[in-house]
């Protein structure tokens, strides 16, 4: 403790897989650091490309540990790793195809991180080396876990500044399979479920979002099966019928707007419907914008 406050210490994890050119960026970003106490932790899925070699040009640039484990297929076991070898009080989640700003971990050492638990940011998106827009998340009612339950995700996991203790509590990420691309969400509807989570979004872009052909995807019908497995726990306990209906609300919004990005137009509108109907006021405006394009579209 210093002046009654705690002395904070930060590492950086990034799961990578095959993205050696885009790690070194990653890597570089973090090199550029105006702020240079934090520790680094690369945990590669089994890469068959040159990522060790690339991971061996920062080892005396940073403060670097390597994991290599065979291939799980997901980011999930690869960041659990990590935070198993944190030495930190705080933990940066950084997917290797995203970086940071040069003023990032400045920016959060000189903040009061007694009064939180998790902060967030919006992040810049990244296509082609230019800046194309920004993803802006919100800031989180005080009943966090009804706001991300009932209304979306609003914390992106390469933006997420966590403490450690509380990551390892819930024993990090879900390692069920079946939450591949779902797994940041349902952590941090656990995290925020049982605990009086303090949360912070800081509305500035802090961090770079790269658009690329490798991403896993979103928009398939598996990210429906996906949401679904997250929803189902949560729609079984369900205690009122209020809950219930906004719960259920949120994943029809998710199923119409998958459907919508595919094409689908019919079951996009019926799951939108849904979701108009049963939703949390956010929701409902979601899906009459999302409607409201369809109708857009359709007469294009």
């Amino acid at each position: 403790m210093i002046n009654g406050s705690t002395v904070n210490t930060f590492t950086v994890i990034i799961p990578t897989f095959n993205r050696a050119e885009n790690l070194n960026r990653c890597l570089n970003s973090l090199e550029m650091q105006t702020y240079k106490q934090f520790e680094v932790i690369v945990c590669d899925d089994g890469s068959t490309d040159n990522t060790k070699e690339i991971v061996s040009r920062y080892q005396n640039k940073l403060n670097l540990k390597y994991f290599y484990s065979e291939n799980w297929g997901g980011p999930a076991r690869p960041r659990n790793l990590g935070i198993e070898n944190a030495s930190s009080n705080w933990i940066f989640f950084v997917d290797s195809d995203d970086c940071f700003i040069e003023t990032k971990i400045a920016y959060f050492s000189k903040m009061d991180l007694d009064n939180y638990d998790l902060i967030y940011h919006d992040l810049y998106i990244i296509k082609n080396d230019k800046i194309i827009n920004t993803i802006k998340s919100r800031q989180l009612k005080q009943d966090v876990y009804h706001d991300l339950l009932f209304n979306l995700n609003a914390i992106p996991t390469s933006s997420v500044l966590v403490r450690t203790d509380l990551l390892k509590k819930a024993n990090g990420f879900s390692e069920d399979k079946a939450l591949i691309a779902v797994e940041d969400f349902d952590l941090w509807l656990r995290l925020c479920e049982n605990n009086n989570i303090r949360t912070k979004y800081v509305p500035k872009a802090l961090g770079r979002y790269y658009l690329g052909d490798d991403n896993i995807t979103t928009i398939d019908h598996k990210q429906i099966d996906r949401f679904k497995v997250l929803y189902k726990p949560y729609i079984d306990r369900a205690n009122n019928k209020n809950t219930l209906n906004k719960i259920k609300g949120a994943l029809n919004y998710q199923v119409g707007r998958i459907h919508a990005l595919n094409s689908d137009i019919s079951n996009a509108k019926a799951y939108l419907l849904k979701a108009l109907r049963g939703g949390s006021n956010i929701i409902k405006l979601k899906a009459i914008y999302q409607l409201i394009s369809l109708l857009k579209n359709k007469h294009k």
